[in-house]
């Protein structure tokens, strides 16, 4: 068959408007923003993060696809016409069309993305891409062998609909191992992070398995026997699975692999490697802070060791009185490094203040620190916020910020008392 016939005659042709158009969709509402709120590029989180959505997605328009046109094989006596082909000739041809469009609907979220934080694809970014790009034949197998069976008008829609439910909501159902197992590779990856060959195994066996048992119905023996064999197959694939994903939680184990940078001592700054061009200004930024905090009685002295939270992937760390996490390269980036910095070092005396006192310390500092605490900004987090009690508050703002260094640092030591007076 001519390539231009066979393109004509394939259910992907139709489908393509649409996969596109999904493809587009997911990637404007949800997948740019992800990509956007990271500082650096970084090559496994480009790939794993456009084509997560698309899993459920690609599996069912290429299982509804694929089912169509194997029910019109069917019925178009294709297997009578050409007795002397060979079956598998004939079923690559077919569904070739319908991977290459399944392939599509993840190289061109993908593309989108590294052209969004243009970089360079690792070997570590790829697997994710992979496995998808496997299980998209298995489900053209699956698909296909069941449109020999039944009606395309029932086999289609059926499998459109069955597909994806079964894939995209086993990340809402208990127990937690199905979402490891279901070929659907959503951990929403971070930096530094990257996905782990035992987590890309248990992905793909299960549904490897059902495409290899779909292969069976094509080869020539005993039917009872080759249902043996798939039923094996399949149960030995998924008891593999089950085997390894069993103990995990909701996320499955991670590679996190970064090189870092430090600078200064007293505190120490630390960020990855791809800060190296920032980090004097965020440590520039970060000593004015703590010498500030300081000179007003906020800090006795500045943590010995900073480290930036993406070292560490989604793993938040335990801090320490000498070493902190903050999120370094996206606060200096989105300009609330400052805001940062103080949020960490104010530590008042109970754990549930008086509201008014803490909003009016909190003032106190921005406004020390250069910052612009408007009305404004704080109705944004606070609808029930109002002018007057705004103005309450800046009016002793104002009245402290006036004052000798002495004195200020005085009346914080005032005001933290006052703020937990009757507080736990």
């Amino acid at each position: 068959m001519r390539l231009k016939t066979l393109l004509r005659t394939s259910s992907a042709l139709p489908a393509l408007p649409l996969a596109i158009g999904l493809v587009a969709l997911y990637y404007v509402s949800s997948t740019s923003r992800q990509i956007a709120f990271f500082p650096y590029p970084y090559a496994p989180l480009l790939v794993e993060r456009p084509i997560e959505p698309m899993y459920p997605v690609t599996y069912a328009v290429v299982s509804a696809a694929a089912a169509w046109q194997g029910a019109r094989l069917k019925d178009s006596g294709v297997w009578n016409a050409a007795p002397y082909r060979r079956i598998w000739q004939v079923i690559a041809a077919v569904l070739a069309p319908i991977i290459a469009l399944g392939w599509l609907m993840f190289l061109v979220p993908v593309t989108m993305a590294f052209i969004q934080a243009p970089t360079w694809p690792t070997p570590a970014s790829l697997p994710p891409l992979l496995l998808g790009m496997t299980l998209v034949v298995a489900h053209a197998l699956i698909g296909f062998t069941i449109g020999q069976k039944i009606k395309p008008l029932i086999a289609a829609p059926v499998l459109l609909c069955l597909v994806f439910i079964v894939v995209a909501f086993s990340h809402a159902v208990e127990p937690l191992w199905l979402r490891h197992v279901m070929g659907e590779y959503t951990p929403m990856l971070g930096f530094p992070e990257s996905a782990t060959a035992l987590s890309m195994l248990a992905d793909l066996l299960p549904t490897a398995a059902a495409g290899g048992a779909a292969a069976l119905f094509w080869v020539r023996g005993h039917a009872l026997i080759r249902a043996a064999l798939a039923v094996a197959l399949v149960a030995v694939s998924t008891f593999a699975s089950y085997s390894i994903v069993r103990t995990w939680g909701a996320n499955p184990p991670l590679n996190i692999t970064v090189a870092k940078v430090c600078q200064g001592q007293a505190p120490r700054i630390c960020m990855p490697e791809q800060a190296s061009g920032t980090i004097t200004a965020v440590r520039d930024e970060m000593v004015r802070t703590y010498s500030m905090l300081e000179t007003f009685g906020v800090i006795d002295h500045p943590p010995a060791v900073i480290n930036d939270q993406l070292l560490y992937g989604r793993f938040t760390q335990d801090p320490t009185p000498s070493t902190r996490f903050l999120p370094l390269a996206v606060a200096y980036r989105d300009r609330h490094l400052v805001a940062d910095v103080v949020e960490d070092s104010v530590r008042l005396p109970c754990e549930i203040p008086h509201l008014e006192e803490q909003r009016t310390i909190s003032f106190w500092l921005s406004k020390k620190l250069g910052g612009n605490p408007t009305f404004e900004k704080v109705v944004k987090s606070d609808p029930y916020y109002t002018r007057r009690q705004h103005k309450k508050v800046m009016a002793e703002v104002d009245g402290a910020s006036a004052l000798p260094a002495a004195q200020q640092k005085s009346w914080y030591r005032a005001t933290s008392k006052r703020a937990c007076e009757g507080r736990p």
